[in-house]
């Protein structure tokens, strides 16, 4: 499983990278999620916006900022 978050750097970006590690953790994700700054790359994507979740190359939010259960089950749906 492959978590990327793509962030400029906003608090609420980083918290919810905090929630991610800790949702990984909670479910045992041998992956580690991967925290970018370089928006660039999800721009030439074509998305827009200030903090976007990929999850196995899948947009899972872009400028949403859910609480860590409603995360851990977003999380859970990609999981085999």
């Amino acid at each position: 499983m492959r978590i990327q978050l793509y962030d400029r750097g906003l608090p609420k970006g980083k918290q919810l990278f905090a929630d991610i590690e800790a949702v990984c953790k909670r479910l045992q994700i041998d992956f580690d999620p991967e925290y970018n700054k370089d928006m660039n790359r999800v721009y030439s994507m074509g998305l827009q916006g200030s903090t976007i979740l990929l999850i196995n190359g899948e947009v899972a939010l872009i400028d949403k900022y859910p609480s860590p259960k409603e995360l851990e089950n977003i999380i859970s749906d990609y999981l085999d």
